[in-house]
């Protein structure tokens, strides 16, 4: 019998053999992945683990209750706004994600989104597949170089998105409160301190922020105000940052001219949200994170955070800190 039972709640590829060759290999552990069910019966499941693999499965306090020996969850992805984090740190376990991944294909998305709201060759494919052959119906269609291109969260894929904007001869500006000044520097990026003021210089808004209480909404009716009514908004980071209402009225009112997204406040859609309908909007399936070699870099890197916990103590991408102080007081007392 294995010392460790590894709990995998879902996953969207064929089988689990490179986690499994990774854990088995570096550990005396059994990986278990789940049947399938709904969060409450695969919580249920894997109550007895020891240690967490989730993609999709949502970590609320409701589910996380179920884990009364589990120490470890690796969300297998960047974002961990599906996890009740103070529920996990609460518990003694200790929460890391995989924020490294695909950093190359999201920046390369966005500015495939970018592309598209602006010189809209789809709309034109689709005109002359039926039939057409009018360029005019992509009017207008603004010239790139020299205008601004604004990223909202300097991170690792605002700044390589930053970089590929560039290269289209655009001026780069930033507005992070938590990325140093000699980021801003090293990148060419200049930096805006006030969000209203940064929103009003940029033509492109590109979301690049996380999930949390403070950025729920961060786009809604008064910061879209702020934009030019020439501008475009690109989301590929998480669909909550927009008040999805308020970016209704600024399409179909002409506040901005146009909006590209690949994520939605909840995925898969019920139904079609009037907000698909738009001419001026761009939608893809939460799809900017995939590639024929992003999956398995995140494969790899979760089942490698997993080995490195049992081996080390400790995940090298720990997201819920407080959690140290927290078992350093469990074991005191």
């Amino acid at each position: 019998m294995a010392k460790f039972k590894i709990f995998m709640t879902d996953k969207t590829w064929p089988d689990t053999t490179i986690e499994e060759k990774i854990i088995r290999d570096g550990l005396d552990a059994e990986l278990i992945l789940s049947r399938g069910g709904t969060p409450e019966e695969i919580c249920r499941e894997g109550r007895d683990c020891d240690a967490l693999m989730v993609l999709f499965t949502p970590m609320g306090r409701e589910y996380l209750e179920h884990f009364e020996r589990c120490r470890l969850l690796v969300r297998m992805g960047i974002g961990t706004n599906t996890v009740d984090l103070p529920t996990a740190t609460k518990k003694g376990i200790m929460v890391c994600n995989v924020p490294d991944y695909c950093q190359e294909e999201v920046a390369d998305h966005v500015l495939a989104l970018f592309l598209e709201i602006t010189r809209k060759v789809g709309l034109l494919d689709r005109q002359v597949k039926s039939g057409g052959w009018d360029m005019t119906v992509a009017d207008p269609v603004p010239r790139l170089q020299g205008k601004t291109f604004g990223l909202l969260g300097c991170g690792g894929i605002g700044r390589m998105t930053g970089r590929r904007a560039a290269s289209f001869g655009m001026r780069l500006l930033g507005y992070d409160p938590f990325v140093p000044e000699e980021t801003f520097r090293a990148e060419g990026i200049e930096r805006r301190t006030d969000l209203r003021t940064f929103l009003s210089e940029a033509d492109v808004v590109s979301l690049h922020v996380p999930l949390t209480p403070e950025t729920e909404g961060i786009i809604n009716r008064e910061t879209l105000a702020c934009m030019k009514r020439s501008a475009y908004l690109i989301n590929t980071a998480r669909g909550a940052l927009i008040a999805d209402d308020d970016l209704h009225e600024a399409l179909t009112s002409g506040i901005i001219a146009g909006a590209a997204l690949d994520v939605l406040r909840e995925e898969p859609p019920r139904g079609i949200p009037r907000l698909l309908t738009l001419p001026n909007l761009v939608i893809t399936p939460h799809a900017a994170w995939n590639s024929d070699a992003a999956i398995p870099e995140l494969r790899v890197k979760a089942a490698e955070e997993v080995v490195r916990f049992f081996r080390e103590g400790r995940p090298r991408n720990l997201v819920n800190r407080e959690v140290l102080s927290a078992l350093r007081e469990r074991t005191a007392s």
